[in-house]
């Protein structure tokens, strides 16, 4: 029994020393953590302390935002190994952002629809920045007498929709109306007056 219990204080001291307390901290977006140390593997989707072996741990992060910057602990990446006797992990997931220019040339404008719903109005060049993977509506205004001639990117019509997923530069172009005179007949009233009398002299 000396024997038995002589071999289990060392090893239930070992158990004791490899834990350890691991505080994780997400920021920014929303994000699921995965950590995998020795056949273990846990989930973390918010800020919480865990205990963990006091070893090698190895840090996976996913995004539910499909274009978005991660950082582990200040270095930029989504898959990270911690050292033993590290004690906090610090999650962020920062969503991607565009610049994206819009033009107008000539008498118009444009009313720019964001994805939360605000409107931005461009009467000659505005730039703003748009995050990555959003759906923005773009509707031209020609003044009286224009019309919409043509949009840089090829697209037709009054409105066009955008996803953004690059830097995005974007021209509506505005010309004005050609008024086409058809081919009338030469016809004078004043002959149609006297037929009307001669076929009721008839």
């Amino acid at each position: 029994m000396t024997k038995k219990l002589a071999f289990l204080i060392p090893l239930l001291l070992a158990m004791n020393v490899h834990a350890a307390p691991l505080h994780v901290f997400l920021y920014g977006e929303p994000a699921q953590v995965i950590l995998y140390s020795n056949g273990t593997v846990i989930y973390v989707g918010s800020n919480e302390t865990i205990n963990v072996q006091d070893s090698t741990l190895q840090v996976y992060v996913s995004s539910i935002m499909p274009y978005s910057s991660i950082f582990v602990n200040g270095v930029k990446t989504d898959n990270l190994t911690l050292l033993p006797n590290v004690s906090t992990l610090n999650v962020t997931v920062e969503p991607l952002y565009f610049t994206v220019q819009v033009n107008t040339l000539g008498d118009g404008y444009l009313n720019v629809k964001l994805a939360n719903s605000s409107i931005i109005k461009v009467n000659g060049t505005k730039i703003f920045r748009v995050r990555a993977g959003d759906l923005i509506t773009l509707y031209a205004v020609p003044n009286s007498g224009y019309s919409v001639s043509n949009w840089s990117n090829g697209m037709v019509g009054n409105q066009i929709w955008v996803m953004i997923y690059n830097n995005t530069n974007l021209t509506v172009s505005f010309s004005k109306n050609t008024i086409r005179s058809g081919v009338e007949p030469d016809i004078s009233y004043t002959s149609l007056g006297f037929l009307a009398i001669l076929g009721g002299l008839y």
